[in-house]
């Protein structure tokens, strides 16, 4: 079995152990000068009473939940000094808003930051209450503070009112954070709406039915608009409900395939919106209401369920994917959703409970997770190119929209029953891949890694977000590079590109998985000629640890390709490079204490090489690339098929060669034919062979 299927400590993520130099995040950006004094923050989180029988893998049963919870909110209560003090954190400068600062913005954004701190740190506060309505941090009952603030953020005659929903122009925050107060309202109705009167429930009441009815967005947004409306409908007040329909019919009609939506692009928004906001809207009123469109949210359900838990490592990190990659564990809300909708969970409870632990442990056990007191704008710690002009300091609170987990009884499977590896305990050193054609995903788990990858089909954007080629669970993606090769990516410079950057694909497109085989295009911006633009036709096989990567390159003028491979941060010093000849091919290997990274040229590309870059990087402000590239000065470059094995390690153990170079023979498969017109067949030492044959891909192209 390998390492990393072993039963974990609980207190680490994987990059724990050795994250104790060398980070940048942070401290590399000067803190906010306005929103509030900074507070120092709190040492990593640690299970201080693991569960070991129950929990043998993380440790963590609910009471550790709770007091993770805890953790985190007190933390953000360091901010507060007394009750009437609002949730506003300080001000994180750079692309977040409001750009102006608290002092000089307009009341509307202000109130919206403010709304935002309070309705977002509500995700871990209302659990917490209800589970003790006593609780209290420096002095303050926690159930008394938000009482409070929603009241006041609520009220028409306080300087603070978020408006009433029916005069704003386009869809603002309040109408995410008010669905979001409707979805806790109905699954903890004891942490906020029970406590008040008639009086103060109407105040509510009302602001809620403005912004129900108001203009909103036409993807996820839709859900917030149901939400407010499904909690009003249960509690007796009028709503439009052949409003409420059009949302979910076209809600259900975004709907790619295999459960995922395409909301602007593939993310997690399908997680932690569409499928939990989906559970509990049937749970309350559509299986009551709307059976028939009840069905169909199951049906979504239960199609997505079947394939989510392999988005997750062995011991549950999330990958680094989507633009709302800013909420972190936020993804692995779908996973206690599965229980909270009823019926079949379509998810072993123990496993589903593992994944949870172990993406909430990923992020809170890192000594960066906290900037001055509160989860950082970025991954592991503060990033830059991770970031929307739609964050502010409180954002990162949507990603404890996980604790809907702590809305479940204790008595619920999710929590008694014992911690498993689900399908990785019988992965062994094998990979394995599930294809998921409607939402252009290969998801690919690596048994020797104990990784998870995602391949992306269908990026129409240059967001590094989702334009990369690979997303692994253990090497996050790096930013674009202005003047070398960028990360898990190909890239393209010609000489009419004069000194600027690189160009990147403008979009990748899916053209199909056949034969274990996944072919794809990278589509450059047009040619100067009037033509086609550049393509880069790449097929990719998986081999234990990564992959064999075939590209085949059609352009019309003199250029320089490049592959890259992820990035490797300096975490105490730089990686050490070392080269090997296998079969008289080379290959480069880039370690660090616990990670490693591996680069074959097999056929056609002309240099292999490291290359170091600088605030790329979501761990350390300095990184190492392995890359190949190909160089062809001629207008009419002769086709040809560049040939490469892209490997990752999540130990320390030495390579093979049979790992670093796993090629047998490429052998054409059309005789008199050039390998790059009429196919190859690659045989793999160990005996596996894969037919690719690209003729045809232009017409099977999702483009």
């Amino acid at each position: 079995m390998p390492p990393r299927l072993l039963p974990r400590v609980p207190q680490v993520s994987i990059l724990a152990g050795f994250l104790t130099c060398g980070l940048w995040m942070g401290s590399h950006h000067p803190l906010r000068a306005s929103g509030g004094p900074e507070v120092a923050d709190p040492p990593p989180f640690r299970v201080a009473n693991p569960d070991r029988k129950l929990s043998p893998l993380t440790g963590m049963d609910r009471a550790g939940w709770i007091a993770c919870g805890k953790y985190i909110l007190e933390s953000a209560f360091r901010h507060v000094k007394r009750l009437e003090d609002p949730m506003l954190f300080p001000k994180v400068p750079g692309v977040s808003y409001p750009q102006e600062g608290y002092e000089k913005c307009s009341p509307e954004k202000r109130n919206a930051a403010y709304f935002e701190g309070v309705a977002r740190t509500f995700n871990i506060a209302a659990p917490l209450i209800a589970e003790d309505p006593e609780l209290s941090f420096h002095g303050i009952k926690v159930a008394d503070y938000y009482r409070y603030h929603l009241l006041r953020l609520t009220d028409p005659k306080s300087p603070d009112f978020i408006g009433d929903g029916k005069s704003n122009e386009g869809p603002i925050q309040q109408t995410c954070e008010l669905g979001n107060l409707s979805l806790w309202s109905l699954l903890l109705p004891d942490a906020f709406w029970n406590r008040l009167g008639k009086k103060e429930q109407d105040q509510v009441a009302a602001v809620m039915q403005g912004w129900a009815g108001g203009w909103t967005k036409t993807h996820n947004w839709r859900w917030f608009n149901v939400m407010m409306m499904t909690f009003l409908k249960t509690q007796g007040y009028p709503v439009d409900e052949e409003l409420m329909r059009n949302h979910i019919d076209h809600l259900l009609m975004l709907e790619s395939g295999e459960g995922w939506f395409r909301d602007k692009s593939h993310d997690y928004y399908t997680a932690h919106v569409f499928q939990l906001y989906g559970s509990v809207w049937n749970r309350f009123y559509g299986r009551r209401y709307e059976p028939g469109r009840a069905a169909e949210i199951d049906r979504q359900f239960a199609s997505f369920i079947e394939n989510y838990p392999r988005i997750f490592a062995c011991d549950g990190k999330v990958n680094m994917w989507g633009r709302s990659i800013l909420y972190r564990m936020g993804g692995s809300a779908s996973l206690p959703a599965a229980f909270l909708r009823g019926g079949d969970p379509g998810i072993e409870p123990g496993f589903a409970r593992r994944l949870a632990s172990g993406a909430l442990l990923q992020f809170v056990t890192h000594p960066k997770f906290f900037e001055n007191g509160v989860p950082a704008l970025g991954y592991y710690g503060h990033f830059e190119p991770a970031l929307q002009s739609y964050s502010c300091a409180a954002s990162p609170f949507w990603m404890f929209m996980n604790f809907t987990a702590l809305a479940l009884p204790k008595d619920d499977p999710f929590w008694t029953a014992t911690e498993n590896g689900g399908f990785w305990t019988a992965l062994g050193a094998k990979s394995c891949e599930r294809f998921l054609p409607g939402a252009g995903l290969l998801l690919v788990n690596h048994g020797s890694t104990g990784t998870s990858e995602i391949v992306n089909g269908k990026a129409h954007n240059t967001d590094p977000s989702y334009c990369r080629l690979r997303y692994n669970t253990d090497f996050p993606w790096e930013a674009n590079s202005t003047n070398g090769v960028t990360a898990s990516e190909i890239s393209l410079r010609a000489p009419a590109d004069g000194e600027g950057p690189p160009q990147l694909p403008e979009s990748i497109n899916l053209a199909g998985f056949r034969g274990g085989v996944l072919y794809r295009q990278a589509i450059f911006a047009n040619d100067r000629n009037g033509g086609a633009p550049p393509f880069a036709d790449m097929a990719d096989i998986t081999v234990p640890g990564g992959q064999v990567s075939i590209v085949r390159f059609r352009k019309i003028a003199p250029s320089s390709l490049s592959l890259g491979h992820y990035g490797l941060p300096h975490l105490g010093g730089a990686p050490v490079i070392s080269e090997r000849t296998i079969d008289g091919r080379k290959s480069l290997v880039s370690a660090i204490p616990g990670r490693q990274l591996a680069l074959t040229n097999y056929r056609g590309w002309d240099d292999l090489f490291p290359e170091k870059h600088d605030s790329l990087n979501p761990e350390a402000r300095e990184s190492t690339l392995l890359a190949v590239s190909r160089r062809d000065p001629a207008r009419y470059g002769s086709p040809d098929l560049l040939v490469s094995v892209l490997l990752h390690r999540t130990d320390d153990a030495p390579w093979t060669d049979d790992a670093l170079q796993p090629i047998k023979s490429l052998d054409p498969l059309t005789p008199g034919s050039p390998l790059a017109v009429g196919g190859v067949r690659v045989t793999l030492k160990s005996g596996e062979s894969y037919d690719v044959d690209f003729r045809g891909i232009d017409g099977s192209s999702s483009r």
